[in-house]
């Protein structure tokens, strides 16, 4: 067998293993990694870090927080003393973490020395308690929420203080005495202080505590969330991503469209995209008999002036002293 075909062959098992093991192929010796690399120039092989490479259909296949989650892994092994925090951490944890806090690997070391460049972005501070989530090291659940809180604007960190508290299944006390312990003293605090003030554990996704914050940032009354309505037809409840209630006594529901509800097996479950499809038309129908319903995707939460206007449409109130503009 020619030796070329030999080095493909035991190339392909090591990255076969290595996708077994939800990680990347690391590859540390000097020969290996040079015919390694001739494959990335190829473009049959991806390397999203020095020593670690994947194939490119692969790496394309996966989406951003997965393709996070196997670097870290991968970086894991090749060095076992490391501790990873902040956003890498919170994904670890299984924490929403905004696919624009994920262009670095974030990871804790002791000391002087070490200078943030490339991918990894090193954070001079104690790990403090670890735990291992996902596969990889990390700071603890409070640790890492603290982290993201005094790092994120206010967005990325209500998604994450909100899961934090489903989480521990708590109100905010727990996590706001994890703050004053962990974050006094520390860049960001009072934005951080400013975040956790608003957060709510009701909130059952990322994209719906960051439509949340839009709507506070814009000045517009925080609604309920998840209230339930029961079809008087079937006597099922449903319930609804935020409800507001208006002064003269009518209600608008807001929901939020997300591709997720209709491609997660995790929530269609067995269901085909039409007949979810149809299901959700025929809902909506019945809701229409209490309550308005304004339906928004997460594109117009981020295009601010547009969500303005979309929620003005709809007579959605201002708080009480808000100076619009």
């Amino acid at each position: 067998m020619p030796r070329r075909e030999d080095f493909l062959n035991r190339i392909d098992a090591r990255l076969d293993e290595a996708d077994r093991d939800g990680r990347f192929a690391c590859m540390l010796g000097r020969t290996d990694r040079e015919a390694m690399g001739r494959l990335v120039h190829s473009g049959m092989l991806h390397s999203p870090y020095p020593g670690v490479f994947v194939r490119s259909e692969l790496w394309q296949s996966l989406g951003i927080g997965e393709q996070q989650l196997r670097l870290a892994r991968s970086l894991g092994a090749m060095h076992p003393d490391w501790t990873f925090c902040d956003a890498t951490a919170a994904l670890a944890h299984g924490l929403p973490v905004s696919h624009r806090q994920l262009s670095h690997v974030h990871v804790c070391h002791l000391g002087s020395g070490r200078h943030s460049r490339g991918l990894v972005r090193w954070h001079a501070t104690d790990a403090g308690e670890t735990t291992f989530a996902s596969g990889i090291r990390v700071t603890s659940l409070e640790r890492s929420a603290v982290d993201c809180l005094l790092s994120m604007d206010f967005g990325d960190g209500l998604a994450v203080a909100d899961a934090t508290l489903r989480r521990l299944e708590s109100h905010t006390d727990s996590l706001d005495k994890a703050l004053g312990r962990l974050g006094a003293g520390r860049r960001g605090i009072r934005q951080a202080r400013l975040t956790l003030s608003h957060a709510d554990p009701r909130s059952e996704s990322g994209g719906e505590s960051i439509a949340r914050a839009r709507m506070i940032e814009l000045g517009f009354v925080v609604p309920e969330l998840q209230v339930e309505f029961v079809d008087p037809l079937t006597g099922k409840g449903s319930r609804v991503d935020f409800l507001w209630r208006l002064s003269d006594g009518s209600m608008v529901v807001g929901e939020l469209d997300g591709r997720q509800k209709y491609v997660d097996p995790a929530m269609t479950q067995g269901r085909d995209a039409v007949e979810l499809l149809s299901a959700e038309r025929l809902r909506e129908s019945r809701l229409t008999r209490s309550a308005r319903v304004v339906r928004f995707s997460f594109a117009d939460v981020c295009n601010a002036d547009y969500f303005e206007r979309l929620l003005d449409s709809f007579r959605i109130p201002r708080r009480p002293g808000f100076q619009h503009g």
